[in-house]
C-alpha cells in the first residue's frame, strides 16, 4: 500500500507541475522579448496571423512590431492572446513567409517555438520579472558575458530564484560543461547542501540531484538516499537509482542496501527498493531476489522493485508470482 501511495503521489504531482523548457525555447529562439498581441487575422482556413507589439527586446530583431504565424490545426503548443503580455520566444519565419506571398510590410515574421514553458505571462514590472531576467541573462551569457559571471548568476537562480526557474538554471547548468566548470568549490558546497535539504520542490530536488551527478560530487548517492524516506515520490526514488548506478555502477546496490537495514518504516523501505531496483544493475537483481525469496514472494514493495528493474530475469520473477 505505501508503494502504491507513493507511485500515486508522483503521477498527481507529475499532473500538478507544469513541464518546463523555457531554457530550451531561449536557446532555440531567433528572437526573443516581452510583447502584447494587438491583432489577429486568418489568412486561410489553416493560417492565423498574430500581431505583436514588443514592449521588450531581450534578444534578436530591432522591429517594434512582428507578425507570428500560427497553424491552428497542426500547432499543439500555445498562441498568442490579445492584449497579454507575454515573454515569447519566436523562430524565423521568412522562408515560410515568402513562399506564402505574405506582404514585407507586415514583417518581419516569426513562428514559436513550441517548447512547454516558453510563452510565460510576464507582469507589470517587467524588468522585475523573473522569466524576464532570466531570459536576459542567458541573452548576456550569448553575447559574451564572461561564463564565470553567468555561472554564479545561474548558481544563485538556481538556489534561491522562483519556483519552476530554479529548476531551469540547475537544469541549464547540467546541460553546459562549460558552465560547470566555472562553478566555485563553495557553489557546489551550498548546492549540494540544497539538493540535500529539499524535501518539499520535487522537481526541483532531482534537478539539482542531476546537476550534482554530472559533476560527480563525492557523497552524493548517500545524502540523497537519506531523503528517501522524506520524499514520498516514486520518480524521486528512481532518480535516486539511476544515479547511483551512474556514479557506483554494481556498487550501488551494495550502498542502498546499507540504508535498506537501517529503514525503520515501510514507506523508507519501499522507497528504498525502489531505488535499487532502479539502479537497473545485477547486483541490484541478486538482491531482490533474494528478498524475494525470504518473504516468500508476498513482499509488495519488492515486487515493485523488480517491476522497475525491468529484465528478462525481474519480469519472470513477477510472472512467477500470478
Amino acid at each position: 500500500m505505501v508503494l502504491l501511495r507513493l507511485l500515486a503521489t508522483s503521477l498527481l504531482f507529475a499532473c500538478l507541475l507544469p513541464a518546463q523548457d523555457l531554457r530550451r525555447g531561449l536557446v532555440d529562439a531567433d528572437f526573443v522579448a516581452v510583447a502584447r498581441a494587438i491583432g489577429k487575422k486568418e489568412h486561410d482556413a489553416d493560417l492565423v496571423l498574430h500581431r505583436l507589439q514588443v514592449i521588450r527586446r531581450i534578444r534578436g530583431d530591432e522591429a517594434q512590431t512582428v507578425t507570428v504565424l500560427d497553424w491552428p490545426n497542426l500547432a499543439l503548443h500555445a498562441r498568442p492572446m490579445i492584449r497579454q503580455s507575454r515573454l515569447y520566444c519566436l523562430q524565423d519565419a521568412s522562408a515560410q513567409a515568402t513562399r506564402l506571398g505574405l506582404p514585407a510590410a507586415d514583417g518581419p515574421y516569426f513562428k514559436m517555438v513550441g517548447w512547454s514553458g516558453s510563452n510565460p505571462l510576464v507582469g507589470e514590472n517587467v524588468e522585475g520579472d523573473p522569466n524576464v531576467q532570466f531570459a536576459a541573462l542567458l541573452a548576456r551569457s550569448e553575447a559574451g558575458t564572461p561564463p564565470t559571471e553567468t555561472a554564479a548568476d545561474l548558481c544563485s537562480i538556481a538556489l534561491l530564484g522562483a519556483p519552476g526557474l530554479r529548476t531551469e538554471a540547475a537544469r541549464f547548468l547540467a546541460e553546459r560543461p562549460t558552465l560547470r566548470a566555472k562553478i566555485t568549490e563553495l557553489q557546489w558546497s551550498r548546492i549540494l547542501t540544497r539538493t540535500s535539504g529539499e524535501i518539499d520542490d520535487v522537481a526541483h530536488k532531482i534537478a539539482l540531484a542531476e546537476l550534482c551527478a554530472e559533476q560527480g560530487l563525492p557523497g552524493l548517492l548517500d545524502s540523497l538516499a537519506v531523503s528517501l524516506g522524506q520524499v514520498q515520490d516514486a520518480e524521486y526514488a528512481r532518480t535516486v537509482g539511476r544515479i547511483g548506478a551512474l556514479l557506483h555502477g554494481e556498487d550501488a546496490t551494495t550502498k542502498l542496501e546499507e540504508r535498506l537495514r537501517l529503514a525503520g518504516q515501510e514507506k523508507d523501505r519501499a522507497a528504498l527498493l525502489l531505488a535499487i531496483g532502479a539502479t537497473n544493475t545485477s547486483s541490484a537483481l541478486e538482491a531482490l531476489l533474494r528478498i524475494d525469496s525470504a518473504s516468500g514472494g508476498k513482499d509488495a514493495a519488492v515486487e515493485a522493485a523488480l517491476r522497475e528493474h525491468r529484465s528478462p530475469r525481474a519480469k519472470e520473477a513477477v510472472a512467477r508470482r500470478k
